[in-house]
């Protein structure tokens, strides 16, 4: 046990035990509020000196907070990777690339067999979703096109570290009604409170490198950041937090993670030279929570969060730009309780939007077999992209204190939510100049100019909810509402909720659990705004007379549109067992999901793309857990979470930004294709990523020497599963033949019976494995007011060798990419 008087919690732990639980909302006054927040379900206990969070265990609900997130083994600090251990939660094959080691963004999620951006994510309740432009930020790599308006960007319109972060809750099923705007799960993450006791100050730093890490089948001379066969990896953190008076207390703090990847840069001359890629994630955080009195908290937050990715065009020359956001985030709160119950107020003004820096706006080329190499050029960029998001967002949250009628518990809940959000787009000029020399020297100039571009848009929504918890005996029943409208698609979209329970031994040992519930998701407002800008374009030759020039061509206007959408949704029915037995928790879940009226863009005629409502999808999934905790005299404290996976996902394998083409020379239907050479319905192909059919958690949490010693272990294993690759046949090998004018040319363009044409895709096997990550944690000086630790992460522990996908090279022979094998990162930690 740690000596009398030392204070082991960190920023936002209400210090209390399992003798004296508390559903406390402020650090370290737990009298003050004990009998105005007595709900059970958000009991905290402290397993001194292993923290863990011992509330009763909720259908769909699961909690990662305290020690567990702190030390969590981690290469990004990102809220979504701190819930790597939750099982029924599928990350892509893809974040643990072997040969994107020196990336730092936080992976993508899928729950429920939602896409990432169906999910909705919020910061102490309030949403911080991208519904502008959630391409994924890598969607293009290294290459940007000249006409497009959109920056890609991530789920998330900010990112915090997971060292700001109390808690971090994931609802997946039989989500209450206080939540909406999402189709798959929500993850809410509550941020830190300052300690009130006294004041305290850590830092921390850590490091990695490529040579800490098995990369496997990265390529040495590597000039594309999609192979990283180099990286530098760095995090910086500092914090202070403490009292400012009897009621007042403040917490500063600052974070740096960055990575600097070395790549090859091609010249001209195919020879090659040394050139770094980068990107960076800040945090800069200042929280004041002020308590006045028993029954009022105050809180105000301020955030600055920058993240950046510094990429180049392979073999040009000055064509560096900065993908960037640049997030802000001022918020504030007031809860105010009595005996009739609790009142919450949040709002928050914020500003941020995934733009592009560029090092300038003129690309120029001089080629051809007519030029030396010595004299060949390619240089420039494409000019910036400044997208601003400023939004305000407000809420307000009433519970009724419980109260009885006769036989029957009552406890009631409504809220009100309004969001104002407004865009601006602006795209600079950009302007190509090319000039190609044949080794005829008849030369050709071609100017082309992408005019400049500015669009400003206004988002507002508006949602209400109410729920009604009413228990009699053993029974709990719970009915939800809720209303949400925007002024986009100009929907008003009613979800009803509704929630059993039966406690059949009247103990908690044994609960039977069920749901029907509807989710409606938010809507993308991507096509609310041109992506597409024409070119202009005149082309001069050798023997142009001068005084006479071609004419200015003007290039295709693609137009987009999204008129008479319907929200997207998704129907789910569930049922389980939870319960409390011997000092195990453990729940069953069965849980079936509909995702109806899915986004995804298509192009009925050349140049006119459209969102439709054309996207379904199903989910079908098992999850059993089991946890526990438990202190043993000789061997420390630990904390045990088991968590299995089995589900079934059938999608469309489509998004809001596919812009699939179904005008083509020959008629080309999108929505049914060839699967394994059968004609399937699109919605029927299995998903192609966040797809593994079994996947098995198991973490552990232990803490030995009087604390002095703290392993924090997370395992997770995937099942191998299926790939889509292209079927490419000739036309004698299928059954009516492909779209190749030449019979012996293979395609994966299929005719069908009706004279339609089909996409044929057949499986590939993307193989599973076991990775466990672990985090060690030894203090070797640990006095009443100084701790020093060193710290060690070791990542894929066993070296499992998972693929991430499929690929096809010539002749039918797979090429499968792999996880990267077992790494190290290291670092310290000073705390005062």
């Amino acid at each position: 046990m740690p000596d009398e008087g030392q204070d082991n919690s960190s920023p936002g732990d209400n210090g209390t035990g399992p003798d004296n639980a508390t559903t406390d909302i402020f650090n370290g006054s737990a009298g003050q509020w004990q009998d105005l927040l007595n709900d059970q379900d958000d009991l905290i206990y402290q397993f001194d000196p292993v923290k863990v969070l011992g509330e009763r265990h909720l259908s769909g609900k699961a909690t990662i907070g305290g020690d567990e997130l702190q030390s969590l083994p981690s290469r990004t600090g990102s809220i979504t990777e701190a819930i790597k251990g939750f099982s029924n939660v599928q990350f892509s094959n893809e974040e643990t690339s072997s040969l994107t080691g020196g990336e730092i963004r936080p992976p993508r999620i899928s729950i429920a067999g939602a896409k990432p951006y169906e999910n909705n994510f919020l910061i102490d309740g309030m949403s911080v979703s991208n519904t502008l432009n959630p391409n994924g930020l890598d969607a293009d790599g290294d290459s940007i096109a000249p006409n497009d308006l959109d920056v890609n960007g991530a789920d998330q319109t900010i990112f915090y570290d997971s060292s700001l972060v109390d808690t971090v809750t994931v609802y997946s099923n039989n989500v209450p009604a206080k939540y909406g705007r999402f189709v798959g799960g929500v993850v809410d993450a509550k941020l830190v409170d300052p300690r009130l006791d006294r004041w305290h100050a850590v830092f921390s730093g850590g490091h990695t490198r490529s040579e800490w890490f098995d990369l496997r089948g990265v390529d040495e001379e590597s000039t594309s950041s999609a192979n990283q066969p180099r990286f530098r990896s760095y995090a910086l953190s500092a914090s202070a937090d403490g009292p400012l008076s009897g009621n007042t207390a403040l917490l500063v703090a600052a974070s740096q993670r960055r990575s600097v990847i070395p790549l090859k840069r091609d010249k001209p001359d195919d020879s090659t030279y040394d050139d770094d890629q980068k990107r960076s994630s800040e945090n800069f955080f200042a929280k004041l929570l002020v308590i006045p009195g028993a029954d009022l908290k105050l809180t105000l937050d301020a955030t600055y969060a920058p993240y950046a990715e510094e990429r180049w065009k392979a073999v040009y020359d000055e064509s560096d730009w900065k993908t960037q956001n640049k997030a802000y985030r001022l918020a504030g709160s007031a809860t105010v309780g009595g005996s009739w119950g609790e009142l919450t107020a949040k709002a928050a003004y914020s500003q941020n939007g995934y733009s592009r820096d560029s090092k300038n706006n003129l690309r120029e080329t001089y080629s051809g077999t007519g030029v030396p190499d010595e004299e060949k050029y390619f240089r420039g960029g494409l000019g910036d992209a400044e997208v601003t998001n400023r939004g305000i967002d407000a809420a307000i949250d009433f519970d009724l204190a419980e109260f009885e009628t006769g036989v029957l518990v009552w406890r009631l809940s409504s809220g009100l939510d309004l969001s104002n959000v407004t865009t601006d787009i602006w795209n600079e000029e950009a302007r190509l100049e090319l000039v190609t020399m044949p080794s005829s020297g008849k030369w050709n100039r071609v100017f082309t100019t992408y005019p400049e571009s500015d669009q400003t848009r206004t988002l507002n929504t508006l949602g209400w909810y109410g729920q009604a918890e009413v228990q009699w005996g053993r029974f709990t029943l719970t009915p939800g509402l809720r209303i949400d409208h925007d002024d986009f698609s100009f929907n008003t979209d009613v979800a009803t909720r509704l929630k059993m329970e039966l406690d059949t031994m009247g103990d908690g040992a044994l609960r039977l659990v069920s749901g029907v519930n509807r989710y409606y998701g938010g809507q993308l407002r991507a096509y609310a705004f041109d992506r597409h800008r024409p070119s202009l374009t005149r082309m001069i030759k050798y023997n142009t007379d001068p005084d006479i020039l071609p004419p200015i061509k003007v290039g295709p206007d693609n137009s987009y549109q999204a008129k008479g959408l319907e929200t997207p949704y998704s129907d789910e029915l569930m049922g389980g067992i939870l319960g409390d037995v011997a000092g195990f928790e453990y729940g069953l879940e069965f849980v079936h999901r509909d995702h109806r009226d899915q986004i995804i863009s298509k192009a009925r005629e050349k140049g006119v793309y459209e969102l439709t409502n054309d996207g379904k999808s199903t989910y079908d999934g098992i999850t059993l857990s089991l946890m526990r905790s438990f202190e043993t005299a000789r061997f420390g404290t630990h904390a045990l979470s088991l968590g299995v996976t089995k589900s079934w996902s059938k999608t469309f394998n489509g998004a809001f930004d596919s812009e699939i083409d179904e005008y083509k020379d020959v008629d080309y239907d999108y929505d049914r294709v060839y699967f394994e050479g059968e004609l399937i319905d699109r919605s029927q192909l299995p998903a192609n990523d966040y797809n593994s059919p079994a996947v098995v958690t198991l973490s552990w949490l232990g803490s030995f020497y009087d604390d002095r010693f703290k392993i924090n272990c997370v395992s997770r294993w995937r099942d191998s599963t299926t790939g889509l690759m292209n079927d490419q046949r000739t036309d004698a090998e299928t059954p009516f033949g492909t779209v190749e004018s030449k019979p012996t040319t293979p395609s994966s363009k299929w005719f069908g019976e009706d004279g339609l044409y089909h996409d044929a895709y057949k499986e590939g096997i993307i193989s599973g494995g076991l990775v466990t990550d672990v985090s060690l944690e030894l203090d070797v000086v640990k006095e009443e007011l100084l701790t020093i630790s060193l710290l060690l992460d070791i990542f894929n522990v066993f070296a499992s060798d998972g693929h991430t996908g499929v690929s096809e090279l010539g002749g039918g022979s797979k090429l499968p990419r792999s996880e990267y094998g077992r790494g190290y990162y290291a670092g310290i930690s000073c705390e005062f």
